[in-house]
């Protein structure tokens, strides 16, 4: 016997969401069908389209999804902040099994293959995920500037060099698979690595 369905509209919303992505990753933009969408969803078509009127807007808010989970993903309550190698280097770690994922990755060759067609789709990443990104690592430098343990001029400038650093290679190497292994070891030298010379630029003053 089969369990009931939840008609609570955020399940609702969430297997939808579940079915779309599952589809735009499989598919992309242009070769997903909402009626694939649909038989993967389950459900009516008057309730898929009540929460999302066209293709378009799935696709975005597949998108929005995605960039959200950073939260979970870099959550660095448990992290103390007395030192900033230790703090920087499990950061970077993080961040960079989030944006290694195949559904992060996914929202990048998307921004490759058909960004030109979704402008919207680039600055709704940029909104959820790399702005409030950003924000949390340039006030933690701001802070560690603020009690004499670093040197930043510009710690919102700063923190977009780190991402430079320590991120945009991997994504690229990924995207363009230039590299096969992005296991834990490697991800963890590459982080230390790129701490190293991050901190190296921004010593203690004098």
């Amino acid at each position: 016997m089969r369990s009931p369905v939840s008609r609570n509209p955020e399940v609702v919303r969430a297997r939808i969401l579940d079915a779309a992505q599952a589809e735009f990753m499989a598919e992309g933009f242009a070769g997903a069908s909402t009626n694939r969408i649909l038989e993967r969803f389950g459900g009516s078509k008057p309730t898929m389209f009540r929460h999302f009127e066209t293709k378009r807007a799935l696709f975005e808010a597949v998108v929005a999804r995605i960039a959200e989970r950073w939260r979970d993903a870099v959550d660095m309550a448990d992290v103390s902040d007395a030192d900033p190698r230790a703090w920087l280097e499990r950061f970077a770690e993080r961040a960079l099994r989030w944006i290694l994922t195949d559904e992060s990755i996914f929202v990048g060759r998307m921004a490759i293959a058909e960004g030109h067609l979704f402008p919207e789709v680039g600055e709704t990443y940029r909104q959820h995920a790399v702005t409030p990104l950003n924000d949390l690592l340039g006030a933690q430098l701001a802070a560690w500037t603020a009690r004499g343990l670093l040197a930043c001029a510009d710690p919102e400038r700063d923190a977009l060099a780190f991402f430079d650093l320590t991120l945009a290679g991997m994504v690229s190497r990924k995207l363009y698979r230039v590299e096969a292994s992005f296991d834990e070891v490697t991800l963890a030298d590459h982080a230390c690595t790129c701490v190293r010379i991050f901190l190296h630029g921004l010593g203690k003053p004098a």
